[in-house]
């Protein structure tokens, strides 16, 4: 176990991104190996904060491994809108980013989705273009491939659902679905409209058996809970959403099928504690039914019980452990991860011998 700025972290890390002039805010990393090694990553910057009209979407690289990465570099700035990148696809012929832009005064209630293609792993990229066949108003999440080759994406949009108010007002909520191209990105449909009583978003997806999926949204309600979907033909539709049993603080989490197991990397907590200070692994051999590991990953010691001090305001905030990403590599038998914890992203490797 290692200390780091008032996080111990149950494996070896190095730093990814620390903010600093020019980039005084940094969010949303997603690391991913391209072609020829490297490891890319986006970065969500530019500004003191979330949302910012000087938000940019930027990205940085390590041609190490993850022992060292570059200084951001600008991937898209729009003229009039915040630019949010959120999504790296490598699993085509391809690469691919995926960003969105949003008007500041409506924070992301008017999201526009773009494809930006790299055919120098992540070196330059191709001019955006829409996502081909769906309308853009949605945020795009991790990508998989599922058994039968297609792609899926999880999306999620803001839906009116009562009086026509103003963003953050009561009525105004986020509705969770899915993006698929069988076609390898020549084209996508939209399908899905998962709602919850209240905010849900940044939807992961798993697929447990050939054609059988599972969606877990992000919830913001006192349960404290991911809640749950099922799809029985590949995304085409969804049940209703309910609580799961799986303890959330409404953060992000994601979760990777490596070699036949499901493993989750989430904020754990109870409903009477509610913080972002605690990241776990869990792992289960049984689709979900129940969970034969759960390990540590990183922990936060707090000084101060609010950990989110200062970070609206781009002073210093305290540190949290919330929002990992990463990927599997089979052939380095490692789980990639990335741990955004306010303004400084950490690097680790989890070895599949600790899953299995």
């Amino acid at each position: 176990m290692e200390w780091i700025d008032r996080i111990e972290f149950a494996y070896p890390v190095s730093t990814m991104f620390r903010a600093e002039e020019p980039f005084l805010f940094g969010r949303e990393p997603t690391p991913r190996r391209m072609p020829d090694g490297s490891i890319v990553s986006l970065l969500y910057t530019g500004g003191t904060q979330e949302p910012h009209p000087d938000n940019i979407a930027t990205v940085i690289r390590s041609t190490d491994d993850g022992a060292t990465w570059s200084k951001p570099e600008l991937l898209f700035k729009h003229p009039c809108r915040c630019t949010w990148g959120t999504e790296l696809f490598t699993e085509g012929e391809r690469p691919f980013a995926v960003f969105q832009t949003f008007s500041y005064e409506t924070t992301y209630a008017e999201l526009r989705a773009f494809m930006t293609f790299t055919d120098d792993c992540g070196k330059s990229w191709t001019q955006p273009v829409s996502i081909p066949g769906v309308p853009p108003n949605f945020s795009v999440r991790q990508g998989k491939v599922l058994s039968d080759g297609s792609w899926l994406f999880p999306v999620y949009w803001l839906d009116q659902r009562k009086e026509w108010t103003s963003y953050g007002a009561p009525g105004a909520c986020y509705t969770s679905g899915v993006i698929r191209s069988t076609d390898g990105g020549k084209s996508f449909t939209l399908h899905g409209a998962v709602e919850t009583p209240g905010n849900a978003w940044e939807p992961e997806v798993v697929e447990l058996e050939p054609g059988h999926l599972k969606m877990f949204v992000r919830y913001e309600h006192p349960e404290a809970v991911l809640w749950e979907s099922d799809s029985f033909d590949s995304g085409l539709t969804w049940s209703p959403a309910k609580p799961s049993t799986i303890p959330n603080p409404g953060t992000k989490f994601v979760i990777y099928r490596i070699r036949g197991r499901h493993v989750l990397v989430n904020n754990v907590c109870t409903p009477e504690t509610r913080t972002r200070d605690l990241l776990e692994i869990w792992v289960s051999d049984d689709n979900l039914q129940s969970w034969s590991k759960k390990l540590p990953l990183a922990r936060l010691h707090k000084e101060n019980p609010d950990t989110w001090q200062g970070f609206w305001d781009g002073g210093d905030a305290l540190p949290q452990v919330a929002y990992p990403h990463g990927f599997a590599d089979d052939k380095e038998e490692k789980l990639y991860l990335a741990l955004d914890s306010v303004r400084k992203f950490f690097f680790l490797k989890v070895p599949y011998s600790d899953l299995l």
